[in-house]
């Protein structure tokens, strides 16, 4: 299936210029036909539509579509309910009680919240990289970590800058003090391929709603045999163990592998959307996706470089993500302007910048139509 095709399955861009991915992804309609159709199915059928092997299957389905995306064995995901709960899970069952977690100033809040919170029952100390004109010094990160860290734990792509980070050396660094790495993928799972096992890392997250284009309420993680091995998960439920089924109040024994950190029961029809989502993007193949929205962010990287008193914030090493301010402009009414057009241009302002995020539904006319209304805006 080329782009251009898949675009007839997001019938909202007939009328609206979407360059907002990275606040949430556009879901095709085959994804919410089969999310609805669980929803309606389990809704009106109870336990006729949802007996025990169909309530395995769906996180089996997850599993085995997930460690397609990520590289890894199905062994080694664990399915969440969103960033925010695997980012605490984790956290919470390391039991680390002293040292440092390193992270950056550019950082989502759900990304740090967990180790703040830790920090009130431990000894452990937050060192935040502070952001030079939005972004993280490679170096000054690297040189960071030392025989005091513990933790580096940051995103993959930055939700508000669209800097991207080079995974693999950060691992190396992070391993050779003894050190974990734990990222949050959620602003690039979808249109970077993706290599965790390669790249080492310990922890990778990614949630459902935004470049995966899924339903709401759903998110999953891998987690590395060895940390698996040696955790015991903080957070414990019914689905903790190796026979789900057996109902035993009165002894737990983990499971195997990631999943033992899969505890309750959850939204279904959104587990099943992230699956079907993840079998539609690898049959668009992701490293196209990839070529496509390096495309589509160099045209506007151009254009906007010819715009006087535009600042980009976004480095070279990036994302489908670029934002950017320009000099005494009221962010804020320009992003309303766009949005009041006759066909809305929706983008997003983060951290008083504007933010473009295109995906592989997007078309070149989409950058350019941007570039033009701006350049009436401003003007």
């Amino acid at each position: 299936m080329t782009f251009e095709k898949a675009r007839m399955d997001f019938p909202l861009l007939e009328r609206v210029n979407y360059l907002s991915t990275a606040s949430i992804g556009l879901v095709p309609n085959s994804v919410i036909d089969k999310a609805i159709s669980t929803f309606v199915d389990l809704a009106q059928g109870g336990t006729i539509a949802l007996n025990e092997d169909k309530e395995v299957s769906i996180y089996e389905t997850l599993r085995n579509e997930g460690s397609k995306l990520l590289s890894c064995n199905k062994k080694e995901i664990a399915v969440f309910n969103s960033v925010s709960e695997a980012m605490n899970a984790i956290a919470w069952s390391l039991g680390i009680k002293s040292g440092d977690i390193i992270s950056t100033s550019e950082e989502f809040p759900s990304v740090t919240y967990p180790w703040l919170r830790l920090m009130k029952d431990t000894s452990l100390n937050i060192d935040i990289i502070k952001a030079n004109k939005g972004c993280i010094s490679n170096d000054e990160l690297l040189n960071r970590i030392n025989e005091d860290t513990k933790v580096v734990v940051l995103s993959h792509v930055e939700y508000s800058t669209g800097q991207k980070f080079d995974l693999a050396q950060l691992a190396d660094a992070a391993h050779d003090v003894g050190a974990l790495l734990i990222v949050d993928g959620i602003q690039a799972a979808g249109y970077c391929p993706l290599f965790v096992k390669k790249w080492a890392v310990d922890v990778y997250i990614t949630g459902s709603y935004k470049w995966l284009c899924a339903p709401f309420g759903t998110a999953i993680a891998y987690i590395s045999p060895t940390l698996c091995d040696r955790l015991e998960p903080a957070l414990v439920g019914w689905r903790s163990v190796e026979d789900i089924w057996s109902f035993n109040p009165e002894k737990l024994v983990f499971t195997t592998g990631a999943k033992k950190f899969e505890y309750s029961t959850s939204a279904y029809g959104a587990k099943i959307g992230l699956a079907e989502a993840i079998h539609y993007l690898n049959e668009l193949e992701i490293r196209n996706i990839e070529l496509h929205s390096e495309k589509l962010i160099n045209i506007l990287l151009e254009e906007l470089g010819q715009i006087k008193g535009v600042n980009l914030i976004t480095p070279s090493l990036r994302g489908s993500i670029v934002t950017f301010n320009i000099n005494q402009k009221d962010i804020t009414k320009i992003g309303q302007q766009l949005a009041n057009l006759t066909r809305p241009i929706i983008i997003t302002i983060r951290q008083n910048r504007l933010r473009i995020s295109p995906h592989f539904y997007n078309r070149e006319s989409d950058i350019l139509d941007f570039i033009d209304e701006f350049k009436k805006i401003i003007q």
